[in-house]
């Protein structure tokens, strides 16, 4: 990606991601002296894959309690037609929702949500294909709802009729919020193309692509959407020396190694925040089984 800026003359957004992921290294001195890392710098660009994971683990768990005062959360998609304008297609998508929430019948009906803007792009025909992924408080029968929504949103939008329409409930509708909430651009086909990378800057810069209506609106929803979606670069703590140690637990023994740095896929999380280095597959599976983790990332 960092490539990318630089071909498209971006050169500081292209220094950014080449820092993003770094960790500074700290030694416990106590008994364990174990070598943990923790994060330095977060370049926090949306194109970034590291610092999507952890914009939408941020964004999912303060909009989770949202999604917990909602009687009845629905998963909504709605789609436009594709295009190979992306921001003649964005405009027409956020349009059309806009006039969707002016309908009778949706004041009616729909008490308020949340709703995530995403792009992808079509690599065959070339064509971008925006779509929103809302969750929606709305005590209706699915059959109804269903139904209802698909006629609304044919007549805004005039080209499209086709849209998603699930419970939103269970066990894991934390993870999936997160999850929800992670990536606004499916970015596989992108980052190595600078042209491609460059459209989507432009349609996405000073840009809102999350955002809550109705009773999810509040001054505290949004304050929290607007720090997530910031894209100025975040340093490290300062306090972090004065942290216990993620192994042993004592305070006041991490002293900061600075000739030491790791990126994030040579080490593996610990949870807080803190990662430990991991030479080789056997040292993955020492971590693994003496901290009784089920799933490890990637290896060093």
């Amino acid at each position: 990606m960092a490539r990318s800026y630089d071909a498209i003359g971006e050169v500081e957004r292209a220094a950014h991601v080449r820092g993003c992921g770094l960790l500074s290294v700290y030694a416990c001195t106590a008994g364990c002296g174990e070598l943990h890392g923790r994060h330095a710098y977060h370049c926090r660009e949306r194109l970034c894959v590291w610092c999507a994971g952890a914009r939408g683990a941020q964004l999912g768990d303060a909009l989770l309690p949202l999604v917990q005062t909602m009687l009845r959360p629905w998963f909504l998609t709605l789609t436009v037609k594709n295009g190979p304008d992306l921001a003649e297609r964005a405009a027409h998508l956020r349009q059309a929702f806009k006039k969707l929430r002016r309908r009778a019948w949706w004041r009616a009906h729909v008490v308020g949500g949340i709703a995530v803007e995403e792009v992808t792009r079509n690599e065959r025909s070339g064509e971008w294909h925006p779509h929103l992924h809302l969750i929606i408080d709305a005590a209706v029968p699915q059959a109804v709802l269903q139904a209802q929504l698909a006629a609304l949103w044919a007549a805004v939008t005039r080209d499209s009729f086709i849209l998603d329409l699930r419970p939103f409930q269970g066990a894991a509708v934390a993870s999936d919020l997160r999850e929800l909430c992670k990536y606004t651009a499916k970015i596989s086909d992108i980052v190595e193309r600078p042209e491609l990378v460059r459209v989507y800057l432009d349609y996405a810069r000073r840009r809102r692509l999350i955002v809550t209506f109705g009773s999810c609106y509040g001054a505290a929803a949004e304050a929290t959407l607007a720090a997530a979606e910031a894209e100025e670069p975040a340093q490290e703590r300062t306090d972090v020396a004065q942290s216990p140690c993620p192994s042993c637990g004592a305070v006041g023994t991490l002293r900061h190694e600075p000739a030491r740095r790791w990126r994030m896929e040579s080490v593996a999380p610990v949870g807080g925040g803190w990662y430990v280095q991991c030479r080789s597959v056997d040292d993955w599976r020492a971590v693994r089984a003496r901290r009784g983790w089920s799933v490890v990332r990637g290896g060093g």
